[in-house]
């Protein structure tokens, strides 16, 4: 009795993760161009946060549910005495559940290969690879084609990823898992934010200084030049497809917007302000009582 008992708060766990992650991450994919369309008009570093924490929403919000309304709502409210099936709906939800995140696992532990192969073959390189105690990587071939200026500058640019942790990241990305079984969902907000990372970087080695934004300009063109090869997990010089984009905003660097002023607090602001509002939510007992009984409207 008490492994059924158990074997079914696992199955309505998942089928419930299943539901808020899909409707979560439906919204999310197709506010995405929209989502793209404001973080133009935010500081790159913040443009990168805002994508990244809605990358995440879903998991998070699936997880948080589970956590703190499923399971207590089930050990408070449900009957050890008696436990009712879990219906066909319930067990869809469940195996699909454990098939995203399945292929979640693999996805990142192919990047994690492929990435540790490309770093043993002898290919032109140039970014940023470790995420405890990250190494610079530069070819030699790359490092006679940059001048003193150019090498210099994407160095800086090297650092910045480092300093934000953007392999971290990357990693966490490589595992969180997509909308659907074989339907990622999030390949262009993903895709943005690497886009915004490298711009956040851009501005971070540059420094507004003029002869540094041309310099960064030239090694990004000679790089691309040579062929650098992308390393899924790593953070390089050239990443993703934007590099006319970024040469041209090196060149003709615009104003940031001036109500942008404070990215941070703007940032744990908004970040407060969603654990609170949660918090007050799962604390009250009458949520309790609505989660188990949309829990047993799930699993009929």
């Amino acid at each position: 009795m008490i492994t059924e008992y158990f074997a079914r708060l696992i199955c309505l766990s998942l089928a419930a993760f299943f539901v808020v992650h899909l409707i979560t991450g439906l919204a999310i994919s197709r506010a995405t161009p929209m989502c793209a369309r404001v973080a133009r008009r935010l500081r790159p570093r913040l443009a990168a946060r805002l994508l990244l924490a809605l990358r995440f929403l879903p998991a998070t919000l699936g997880l948080f549910v589970v956590a703190a309304l499923c399971v207590p709502s089930y050990l408070q409210l449900e009957p050890g005495e008696g436990v009712e099936a879990v219906g066909w709906a319930g067990v869809v939800a469940a195996a699909i559940t454990i098939a995203v995140w399945g292929i979640a696992i693999f996805r990142g532990l192919r990047k994690v290969l492929r990435s540790r192969r490309l770093l043993h073959r002898d290919v032109p390189l140039f970014a940023l690879t470790g995420i405890i105690s990250p190494r610079l990587r530069i070819s030699p071939e790359i490092r006679r084609h940059l001048t003193r200026d150019q090498l210099r500058v994407a160095l800086h640019h090297e650092r910045a990823h480092g300093l934000a942790w953007d392999n971290g990241k990357r990693l966490l990305l490589a595992f969180a898992p997509g909308l659907l079984p074989g339907v990622h969902g999030f390949t262009a907000l993903e895709r943005n934010w690497s886009r915004f990372t490298e711009w956040a970087a851009d501005d971070d080695a540059i420094q507004g200084d003029t002869q540094r934004s041309l310099a960064l300009a030239g090694a990004l063109v000679r790089v691309a030049r040579i062929g650098s090869v992308a390393l899924p997990l790593a953070s390089g010089l050239l990443e993703g497809d934007g590099l006319s984009e970024r040469v041209d905003r090196l060149l003709n660097p615009a104003a940031p917007e001036p109500w942008d002023a404070q990215p941070t607090v703007i940032t744990a602001a908004a970040a407060l302000t969603v654990v609170a509002s949660c918090a007050a939510l799962a604390l009250r007992p009458a949520s309790l009582e609505s989660a188990h009984r949309l829990l047993e409207q799930l699993i009929r």
